[in-house]
């Protein structure tokens, strides 16, 4: 067997922000690494030493990232076989309690039929004819072990990189005497790629080279191909040679491929007789299961929380609120930036140098240099679709927590580190940061999201949407002067709103309202919503979609601004869940005609989240 995965040094690294303060029962941990003789006698007192749990998680994962590899991995072993008595959190939860649905194999002549279809419907019209019409339960052991190449589709967070990890780990783990291969690449890792690459150097340079005999390993991966699976995760096109030959089968024929990426990308990539599985993210039980084991009783604040319980059918966002959830009375979040907004601040608190902190605000603002500079280097990513930050000019390591190490390989001897975030979606929140900072590339990023380019840009409008608000100035007021920010919201929304409503006289113009619901729920502003409704003279046509529960929460929002004129609502054919009834039919009330069906249809759907 062949892993590509990251080290264990680098493991510890990158997870040193979830494992500080999630490890318990220190002391188990501490004493079998004596037993293995990782730590000596005086450095185990010296932990026991430290005043508080928190201390001595820090400790102990400095003391054995100093000791290298072999202390990392034995440590990550040991975490693992206890993991029942020694992390606060089950983490497998995020795979194994993901809802996965599957429509089956993509045939040829199904996808020849659908590409004659969807010629003349407009690019998000289209994707709805993948929706799945069944829901069958597949899990990774089912994808492992399937022949078929997958495709994972799934919006940002929602588990589509944590299940392909999980599959990743299931097939070193097997009890299999057999040689075979498996090389994972996370997509926006790899940059400054010549677009001559070859396979050899896509595998053994890019990703990992054998000890020794690299041209029999080469020769037997491309005699064998059918004991070759490669994960490509985070996929947005096919621009590049090498890995559009591996998808079309020409290099590796028999080769099991997966893909992951969001669904916007789909389209461009339509495999034809591939496995294709939507990753729908959790049920409200496992919400509620993982609440309760992450939070305890705290958890019900949660619960009762109706537009918080809607975000945490998304994974990463069920995570954040868990890790930055404050158990006094204060606002807990509704949106989806607000539970970034805490998570920032909590992890700011967090690697501070000090244990307690009593103006957060006044910390923050002495960081504002700091979080600014990484923000501009997330905006350069983010525009350039890779996750490695370049020219990074800020050397605070506590604004630097919210970052990983990646070792880029250059050439068969040469490495070099890079930084990337934690999570894309986090790169993306603090590029919409440096956005604020600088309104005059607002526009410019407006036009970018109508081009197919730089369609990916649209995923930070969302954030600036919420981080405008005057109402909740717990980060940007730290950041950027109160006057500027009014200043861009003044004209922010009209922009919007125009710019992406704009038609071009050649091209059928699709308006994207499940969107534009997103991006008005995200700013909790009544003008902007009426503005919006303005443009479609109150008329919102959702038939077909699939409205997940925080699109029903978006719609909802929406609507319920209409006070004085009512709202015709087409639902008609859509699919959703019974979570997002609830919210839809909390605004119904001002509603003025609706296509019934969809309701009495829905009785018959079965549940999907």
């Amino acid at each position: 067997m062949a892993s590509t995965l990251q080290s264990a040094l680098e493991y510890v690294k990158n997870a040193r922000v979830h494992l500080i303060g999630e490890l318990r029962n220190l002391s188990v941990i501490l004493e079998i690494l004596h037993q293995q003789g990782v730590l000596i006698d005086e450095e185990v007192s010296k932990i026991k030493g430290e005043k508080d749990d928190y201390d001595r998680t820090r400790a102990i994962l400095d003391s054995v990232t100093r000791k290298g590899e072999d202390a990392c991995y034995k440590l990550l072993r040991i975490i693992y076989k206890t993991r029942r008595r020694t992390l606060e959190r089950n983490p497998e939860v995020l795979f194994n309690s993901l809802v996965l649905n599957t429509e089956g194999t993509m045939s040829q002549s199904k996808v020849k039929s659908f590409k004659k279809k969807k010629s003349k419907m407009s690019r998000p019209k289209k994707l709805r004819t993948y929706i799945p019409e069944n829901n069958p339960e597949i899990s990774p052991t089912d994808l492992l072990k399937t022949d078929k190449s997958i495709l994972l589709v799934g919006k940002p967070g929602i588990g589509k990189t944590a299940l392909s990890h999980e599959i990743l780990r299931l097939w070193s783990e097997r009890d299999n005497k057999e040689l075979d291969y498996m090389f994972y690449f996370d997509m926006r890792e790899l940059t400054n790629i010549p677009p001559t690459m070859s396979l050899e150097d896509l595998l053994f340079t890019a990703c990992s080279e054998p000890d020794e005999r690299k041209d029999e390993v080469l020769q037997d991966i491309k005699s064998n191909s059918d004991n070759v699976t490669i994960i490509l995760d985070g996929v947005t096109g096919l621009s590049l040679l090498v890995v559009k030959k591996l998808v079309d089968k020409d290099l590796l024929p028999d080769a099991k491929i997966i893909i992951t990426c969001r669904p916007e990308d789909e389209e461009d990539l339509c495999p034809e007789d591939w496995l294709r599985v939507e990753v729908k993210g959790f049920s409200e039980e496992t919400i509620m299961t993982y609440l309760s084991s992450a939070l305890g009783e705290n958890h019900r604040k949660v619960l009762s929380n109706v537009e918080l319980l809607t975000l945490c059918h998304v994974p990463m966002y069920a995570l954040m609120v868990a890790a930055s959830f404050s158990s006094e009375d204060s606002l807990q979040p509704r949106t989806v930036t607000e539970i970034y907004i805490n998570i920032v601040r909590f992890g700011l608190q967090m690697n501070s140098n000090k244990t307690r902190i009593r103006n957060l605000n006044q910390f923050i603002k002495t960081k504002r240099n700091g979080i600014l500079s990484l923000a501009e280097a997330a905006f350069n990513a983010t525009e350039r679709k890779t996750v490695n930050l370049e020219e990074l000019s800020c050397e605070d390591g506590c604004v630097l927590s919210f970052l990983k190490t990646l070792d880029v390989s250059t050439t068969c001897t040469k490495t070099v580190v890079k930084y990337a975030f934690l999570h894309y979606t986090l790169q993306e929140f603090f590029a919409a940061l440096w956005l604020l900072k600088n309104p005059d590339k607002i526009r410019e990023v407006f036009q970018q999201c109508l081009t197919e380019e730089k369609k990916h840009m649209k995923h930070l409008i969302p954030f600036m949407c919420q981080l405008l608000n005057e109402e909740n100035p717990s980060l940007m007021s730290c950041l950027i002067p109160a006057e500027e920010l009014k200043e861009t919201s003044g004209w922010f929304f009209k922009e919007m709103i125009d710019t992406l409503f704009s038609k071009d006289k050649d091209t059928e113009h699709y308006v994207d309202i499940l969107f534009f619901c997103q991006c008005l729920y995200e700013s909790q502003s009544s003008d902007a919503c009426i503005s919006f409704l303005s443009k479609l003279n109150f008329h919102l046509d959702l038939c077909g979609e699939n409205l997940d529960p925080y699109s029903c929460c978006a719609v909802a929002y929406v609507v319920t601004q209409s006070k004085g004129r009512k709202i015709r609502l087409n639902l008609q054919d859509v699919t959703v869940s019974e979570l997002g009834m609830r919210q839809l039919f909390g605004c119904l009330e001002n509603v003025q005609w609706y296509d019934s069906t969809c309701f009495v249809s829905y009785i018959s759907y079965k549940v999907i989240y």
